[in-house]
């Protein structure tokens, strides 16, 4: 009950902010192409040949822009300048870290150039204190850059013929991934936990980020398909695509039709301890590094115009220890949204298990959230809802618990 108590004050902290929110004058930028987000890219047509359409018009200190090539301080003409904040109340019951209600926030800035009017240069920005392990209630949006603004991801993308290519070093392995093998929108609780609370796309949401390049195509029919090559070690002395090295390979393929589509995605990791820490797989079985390489198959159907969109998921992880004996863990993910009022519901379940001392995997238990997002304006949004965890009898460290909270977006 106390959890509960301590949220009915969460819901008139936020609806303070909506009045402020509707009467804030909205800013129209023109749109070139944001890699950042998977889910809205066009490989085939996302650039347009006709250089004024990409010249958007961006305010900086109150003044107009300079001509394209100026450095007089004010951003170029073909300069895109958007980002979001995001703030989260929230507290989870028989959370191992702490039950109290917890605040935090996430802060993104996405930096879009074009030099030809066919690429982009993406620089990604963020800041945040929503620290998974130090509080539970965290998002998909939450991030623990701390309060400094940090470069998350930086690229250079260009059309190679029929192709579109993008190399940069920080680059993530899906940037540049046009497979969709969910729709769904992930973006509550479980996408935010780490361990058996992971997003829906299994294969590589894992932080894989560093010096890389990707390739990828979108054909006319609906067929897609693309590769990427990460070095998780390339700004160190072990290099990039040396023996020393840790290097992460992704390739996709899928089909996207009118009302549904399927994808297969495969992730081939040197040395996973590095990066995929969401099941403390090596500090918590003791072993120094682990080779994995996971496969990821899965697909959405929307039967009604696009009110309602339901998506399943399968991954599984194929490890390697030397001198030890591993067995695949495997999870299933079901999930769906529905457009209803002037938002979306979502709700999703996903079924996990983890890797014990031995190497062996055990049920982790099945997870499962609802949460509605509500639409504001075209500038602000509420997302509030819960999600719970529900262990099997074969006993985890993960004890039952349950989170509640909201979460505010400001989109600029």
């Amino acid at each position: 009950m106390k959890l509960f108590k301590s949220l009915l004050l969460a819901p008139t902290a936020l609806g303070l902010l909506a009045p402020l929110a509707a009467n804030a004058t909205e800013i129209n930028l023109n749109d070139v192409s944001n890699y950042s987000d998977v889910d809205s890219i066009e490989f085939a047509n996302s650039f347009d040949n006709d250089e004024e359409s990409i010249e958007g018009t961006l305010i900086a200190g109150g003044e107009g822009l300079g001509n394209r090539h100026s450095h007089d301080g004010s951003f170029s003409e073909t300069t895109t300048l958007s980002g979001s904040a995001h703030f989260q109340i929230g507290s989870t019951e028989n959370s191992g870290t702490t039950e109290a209600l917890t605040s935090t926030y996430a802060y993104d800035l996405d930096l879009n150039t074009s030099f030809t009017g066919e690429d982009n240069l993406y620089v990604g920005i963020e800041a945040g204190n929503g620290v998974f392990g130090t509080v539970d209630f965290v998002t998909d949006n939450s991030n623990a850059q701390g309060d400094t603004l940090t470069v998350d991801s930086l690229y250079y993308a260009m059309p190679l013929g029929e192709y579109e290519l993008a190399f940069g070093p920080k680059l993530d392995n899906d940037d540049f991934m046009p497979t969709s093998t969910s729709k769904y929108s992930d973006r509550f609780v479980m996408a935010g936990q780490a361990g058996g609370m992971t997003s829906a796309n299994f294969s590589w949401d894992m932080g894989v980020t560093g010096t890389g390049v990707a390739v990828a195509r979108t054909w006319d029919n609906g067929w897609n398909a693309s590769a990427s090559i990460i070095g998780l070690s390339g700004s160190s002395s072990s290099g990039f695509l040396t023996k020393e090295g840790n290097d992460v390979l992704t390739v996709s393929a899928g089909y996207d039709a009118e009302n549904y589509g399927l994808g297969l995605v495969y992730v081939d990791a040197d040395e996973a301890c590095t990066f995929y820490t969401g099941l403390n797989t090596c500090t918590g079985t003791g072993w120094s590094e682990i080779e994995a390489n996971t496969f990821t198959l899965g697909g959405y159907w929307t039967p009604n115009d696009g009110t309602t969109t339901f998506s399943a998921t399968y991954g599984t992880i194929d490890i390697t220890v030397t001198g030890t004996g591993t067995q695949d863990i495997n999870e299933l993910h079901l999930g769906v949204d529905h457009q209803t009022g002037n938002g979306v519901l979502s709700a999703a379940i996903k079924s996990s298990e983890f890797w014990a001392s031995n190497g062996n995997a055990d049920p982790l238990g099945e997870f499962a959230e609802i949460y509605y997002t509500y639409d504001v304006n075209d500038s602000m949004e509420v997302t509030g809802g819960f999600a719970f965890a529900m262990p099997d009898d074969a006993g985890t460290t993960w004890i039952d618990r349950t989170a509640v909270g909201l979460e505010a977006t400001f989109k600029f």
